[in-house]
């Protein structure tokens, strides 16, 4: 009975990522398929496109828009959707319930601790099945509301092996999670492990004589069988299934044998710092008055696991494009110049034969964005994720306003997205400057604080959220529902001439339409960006002191 009860809790704490996830995805598909119905010329290139194109893409001929549709989903945007479902429950399977504090209560009742994992770890297989049969269903029920022809692809096969992939990276952040405790750790590493092998097996086959380095990497087996043509590959489904279930045993037997913690985390160096009696009279007059300036600071720490991993990776993503460009410029820009409109909006219409247009298409309209709503996103929810960790209480006690706290936590998610747009300048200056590709320094500042414009939005989005509904879950998937919704407006309503005027309604449409790496600030741009985050910051303040407060 204690068996069921933790895992049906652990599913109720979970159902609204779910929930909000598939609708999502639902409502992308629907609107993709939609806004392509009207668009001839994408399947007059598909029908022209050569073999090999065909097949690397795994749809077939007579799928047409459906199947570049369809493409585009299971190869990029419903892979991180579902992974990063996983990876969050799975990182706080254990470490969020330590965290949080709630360990104790769930370890006073007559359970093991194995029991305990087993109960969160099926949990997490429940509900990403479910996942996984909601979108499956709702993917049939979109291609059927758009009059569009699925009949030739098996999205069956499609979903099941993404979802695979997605549960192999639960099992990491699982594992990782339970054996230390730490969930910042535990996600921070799982969503370095995503982006990586996103990287890894999407830029590893363009280099002669490394294609099978790709094999390495576990997104690499989302699509490489072309399973809406061919089926479930099931052998290597098979082996990521075995590695999932050795990493959450891996994680039982972590957990078994570590003391378990009673809330909040490990403390900073700071913190264990200040417990020596000779440096804590230094400490407090170095730091003067803290409690304006130590909000701020903890937030920034919370963060800085995610942050860290996430900038690093982007910053060396950004610098390897240079050299790579030189590389492959000649050969990629002749065949994304032959592309329709309606493709190269997926990239946001870059040309691929300059070293601004590689780095608009890659950086500027795939990772650049992605990135900064990891980091944004996070940072935007902090403010709930007090209430959730019942700490809330805590911070009020300080000699501040409940605005004052709020504001802090708003001014650490900018600083968090100017972060990530300084190391966009940092990456891309350097790799302009080691492959000598003569970008202008001064485009370069544009992109990066347009990118950072771009994070304050999505950030402000999930502070939003979290002020007015008052759960950490809200202020999270909604943060992520208009990332997500937005990125699917300007990539696919877009193609339509008749619905052009609607991505205007994107917050990426302003990021991309300017084309900053090429022609410098569009102030317009960011002035729209700007003011729909302090719109949302406003009202997600105002809202956040009007509420009763959880915790």
């Amino acid at each position: 009975m204690m068996l069921r009860t933790l895992y049906l809790k652990s599913i109720r704490d979970r159902w609204v990522g779910v929930t909000v996830a598939v609708v999502a995805l639902f409502l992308v598909v629907w609107m993709g398929l939609w806004a392509y119905s009207g668009v001839d010329e994408a399947d007059t290139y598909l029908q022209q496109m050569p073999d090999e194109m065909v097949a690397m893409l795994g749809i077939t001929r007579e799928s047409g828009t459906t199947g570049l549709m369809f493409s585009t989903m299971f190869s990029f945007l419903a892979p991180f959707v579902f992974a990063g479902l996983a990876l969050s429950m799975g990182a706080s399977a254990i470490a969020g319930e330590e965290r949080d504090g709630t360990m104790n209560v769930l370890t006073s009742a007559p359970r093991s601790r194995g029991r305990m994992l087993w109960s969160k770890a099926t949990a997490l297989l429940t509900l990403m099945l479910i996942a996984a049969v909601a979108m499956w269903l709702s993917y049939e029920v979109a291609a059927q509301l758009a009059g569009a022809d699925a009949s030739s692809l098996n999205l069956g096969a499609a979903t099941i092996q993404m979802t695979i992939v997605s549960l192999f990276y639960g099992a990491v952040a699982l594992a990782i999670g339970a054996g230390t405790g730490n969930r910042s750790t535990a996600s921070g590493i799982a969503t370095a492990l995503v982006v990586v092998s996103f990287l890894g097996a999407g830029l590893m086959p363009l280099f002669e004589g490394w294609e099978d380095g790709a094999k390495i990497f576990p997104w690499y087996y989302i699509d490489a069988s072309q399973p809406m043509i061919n089926g479930v590959d099931w052998a290597p489904m098979a082996v990521l299934g075995g590695i999932s279930v050795v990493l959450v045993l891996g994680g039982w037997w972590g957990l078994a044998r570590r003391d378990l913690r009673a809330g909040g985390g490990h403390a900073s160096l700071l913190e264990r710092l200040k417990q020596n009696d000779r440096l804590a009279a230094v400490l407090s007059r170095v730091q003067g008055k803290g409690s304006t300036r130590g909000i701020i600071t903890k937030s920034l720490s919370d963060q800085r696991t995610v942050t860290t991993i996430v900038g690093a990776s982007f910053f060396f993503f950004l610098v390897a494009m240079g050299p790579m460009f030189n590389a492959l410029g000649d050969t990629i820009g002749d065949v994304v110049d032959s592309m329709p409109d309606a493709i190269l909006a997926m990239i946001g219409y870059a040309d691929y034969s300059t070293a601004t247009g590689w780095y608009h298409g890659e950086a500027m309209s795939i990772y650049g964005p992605l990135m900064i709503s990891i980091v944004a996103i996070g940072a935007g929810a902090a403010l709930v994720r007090e209430e959730r960790r019942r700490t809330i209480g805590v911070l009020l006690g300080v000699p501040l306003s409940r605005a004052s706290i709020a504001l802090r936590k708003l001014a650490a998610m900018a600083i968090l997205a100017a972060t990530i747009g300084v190391i966009m300048f940092a990456g891309i200056s350097v790799g302009n400057g080691v492959a000598n590709l003569g970008m202008d320094v001064g485009n370069v500042v544009a992109a990066a604080v347009l990118l950072t414009a771009l994070g304050l939005m999505i950030g402000s989005s999930a502070y939003f959220f979290g002020g007015v509904f008052g759960t950490h879950s809200a202020a999270v998937w909604g943060g992520t529902g208009v990332a997500v919704a937005g990125w699917a407006i300007n990539m696919f309503v877009g193609v339509n001439p008749d619905l052009e005027w609607f991505a205007k309604i994107s917050p990426f449409y302003w990021l991309l339409e300017g084309f900053p790496l090429d022609n410098g600030m569009d102030w317009t741009a960011l002035a729209v960006l700007t003011i729909e985050a302090a719109v949302l910051a406003a009202v997600g303040l105002w809202a956040y002191t009007r509420r009763d407060l959880r915790g």
